[in-house]
């Protein structure tokens, strides 16, 4: 086939079925500008190779030619044989590749995992506050004078009035005036008085404080904060820096437990109490 032929055959077929360029471009997204170059057979503005047969077979298949024949034709006008299987269609679409989303994906799992160890660890320590919060309270039950629990016990139940029997009436006086002269000789034992701690902190230190053999704090305790305890018999108090804590015993200055500087320990029982309040009088 001599040069022109092929290209003005396509072209001939094209215009015979009122077709026009922008129309085949539209339909198989091939250039208009080289649909042009193959009707006027400017092979050197086109691709090459492959693109060009697939060029050739899609004009082809839009015009209702053979598609074999054509690809053929324009194979025997321009002297090339293909040595890979000829393309037919558009290029295939390569999706972009997205590092980005691997990262993103990443940072989603991590966020997650940082906010359900805040959540579980913010659950464990209000756990931990209102168990000591329960057991400050129950020893500030437990260390209640009795008198006063049995005073709102009466009041909560009202007064009773039971009437002795006139066979025991005798015998009950007789009892009430050996216990009223029992009283009269020895003197009622005083309550049971509340522990109550105040640890004042003038220095930032580490600080454990043991009330009746439970251990009620274990931390740091920071400068400007105070701390109360109750306990019924005994406090232990240690600390990293002695100097840093200032003692408050039921109202009473208790003096420092070790130089400043230096970790000190003390055991606070009521004898300690005692000497503090002697000391002052």
């Amino acid at each position: 086939m001599t040069k022109g032929t092929f290209g003005e055959s396509l072209k001939r077929e094209r215009e015979m079925r009122g077709v026009t360029l922008d129309e085949i471009a539209g339909a198989t997204r091939i250039a208009t500008r080289f649909l042009r170059a193959i009707e006027n057979e400017e092979w050197d503005q086109l691709p090459g190779g492959v693109f060009n047969r697939g060029f050739v077979r899609a004009v082809a298949r839009y015009l209702g030619l053979d598609e074999e024949n054509t690809v053929a034709e324009y194979t025997l006008t321009v002297g090339d044989r293909p040595s890979v299987p000829v393309w037919t269609g558009s290029p295939p679409i390569v999706a972009p590749h997205k590092p980005w989303l691997a990262w993103f994906i990443t940072a989603i799992v991590l966020i997650a995992l940082l906010a359900g160890g805040w959540i579980g660890t913010r659950h464990i320590l209000a756990q931990r506050a209102a168990k000591r919060a329960a057991q400050a309270e129950a020893l500030r039950a437990a260390s209640s004078p009795p008198s006063a629990i049995a005073a709102l016990q009466t009041a909560a139940d009202g007064p009773k009035t039971v009437s002795p029997a006139p066979d025991a009436q005798h015998a009950t006086s007789e009892t009430s005036a050996a216990t009223d002269s029992a009283s009269a000789a020895v003197p009622s034992s005083p309550p049971t008085e509340q522990f109550e701690l105040k640890i004042a902190v003038g220095k930032k230190t580490k600080v454990t404080v043991v009330a009746d053999q439970e251990m009620v704090f274990d931390g740091t305790m920071k400068s400007g904060e105070n701390h109360f305890f109750s306990a019924t018999d005994h406090f232990q108090v240690s600390a990293k820096d002695a100097g840093a804590l200032h003692l408050v015993l039921n109202g009473k200055t208790l003096a420092p437990i070790g130089p400043a500087g230096r970790a000190g320990k003390i055991t606070l029982t009521r004898d300690a109490l005692k000497e503090v309040s002697g000391g002052g009088n």
